[in-house]
C-alpha cells in the first residue's frame, strides 16, 4: 500500500553514492516547529553532531527583492537531509507530528527496499550506465511527481503575488526581471 506523500523525497547523489533527501525547510514546516528555521536547523545540527556531506547537503543561492528603491540580494541556505536525519529530527520534536514523520520516513525506506528486491539485478547495474544528463532529467521528472502539492502551492502564491503587483500604481518597479530569479524558482 502506498502512503500518500507527506513530505517530498528528493532522489540525489551524495558522496558519489544514490541517496534520498529531504529538504529540511519542508520538514521544519511539517513539524510546525515554532524556532526559526536557520536557528533550528543549525542548532539541531550541532546538538546532535550531523555532518555536511554525509547526514546534509548545503545549497547556497542568491536572490534578488526589491528594497528601497533598488534591487538588494538576499543570500539563502538550503539544508537537504538523509532519510536518516530526517527521521531523527523528527523523533527529537516528540510531537505527534514528529512521530508522523518518522513513521512515514521508515515506511518510505521500507516501500524501497522492496522495489530494489523486486527489480532483476541486470537492473541496478544498468542504473550507472546513463549519462549524468539522463539522471537529471530522472531527478527532474521525479522530483516533479512527488512534488505536485508544492508545486500547486507555488503557482497559487506566484498568481497571488502577480495579482497585487498589477494593482499597484507603478508595478514595474516590485516585478523581477527573470534573468534575477534564481534557476530554482523559476
Amino acid at each position: 500500500m502506498k502512503m500518500p506523500t507527506l513530505i517530498p523525497i528528493v532522489p540525489t547523489t551524495l558522496n558519489g553514492q544514490p541517496s534520498q533527501m529531504v529538504d529540511a525547510r519542508v520538514l521544519h514546516g511539517f513539524l510546525e516547529v515554532k524556532r526559526d528555521f536557520s536557528n533550528w536547523i543549525k542548532g539541531r545540527i550541532d546538538e546532535f553532531g550531523f555532518e555536511e556531506n554525509q547526514d546534509y547537503l548545503l545549497a547556497k543561492s542568491g536572490e534578488q527583492v526589491p528594497h528601497q528603491g533598488g534591487m538588494r540580494t538576499v543570500s539563502r541556505i538550503d539544508y537537504f537531509l538523509t532519510i536518516d536525519m530526517a527521521k531523527e529530527l523528527a523523533m527529537v520534536e516528540r510531537t505527534v507530528k514528529g512521530r508522523q514523520a518518522r513513521r512515514y520516513f521508515l515506511d518510505c525506506e521500507r516501500q524501497l527496499r522492496q522495489l530494489q528486491q523486486s527489480m532483476p539485478a541486470n537492473m541496478t547495474h544498468q542504473r550507472t550506465a546513463i549519462s549524468a544528463g539522463q539522471q537529471q532529467a530522472i531527478n527532474r521528472q521525479a522530483w516533479a511527481d512527488v512534488s505536485g502539492q508544492a508545486h500547486a502551492a507555488f503557482h497559487a502564491r506566484r498568481e497571488q503575488l502577480l495579482r497585487e503587483c498589477l494593482s499597484t500604481p507603478e508595478p514595474r518597479q516590485r516585478i523581477v526581471p527573470l534573468h534575477m530569479v534564481p534557476i530554482w524558482a523559476r
